[in-house]
């Protein structure tokens, strides 16, 4: 990298077939930046992309959710709420 360069590292929307293919865990894209994870029909938490990081929340309401991990990468997002539920 040149002197004097910055990195920008930004969090891309990604489609479902593409997260199915590699995820069993089923979400929705509820808004532009927002995602619902839901487990045997149930919701269990949310997925939030903010700037370079996927934002993990856990709990059924969004705006009751709480944080539990932010990360660089969706499917790791999706297994930190699997892992907390």
């Amino acid at each position: 990298m040149e002197e004097g360069a910055a990195m920008v590292m930004e969090a891309r929307h990604i489609d479902q077939e593409e997260a199915h293919a590699q995820s069993e865990v089923p979400w929705n894209r509820i808004d532009l930046e927002l995602y619902e994870i839901a487990r045997d029909g149930v919701v269990v938490g949310f997925i939030e992309v903010a700037g370079p990081v996927f934002v993990a929340l856990c709990g059924a309401r969004y705006d009751r959710a709480v944080e539990v991990s932010q990360e660089l990468t969706f499917h790791a997002a999706v297994a930190a709420v699997q892992r907390w539920r």
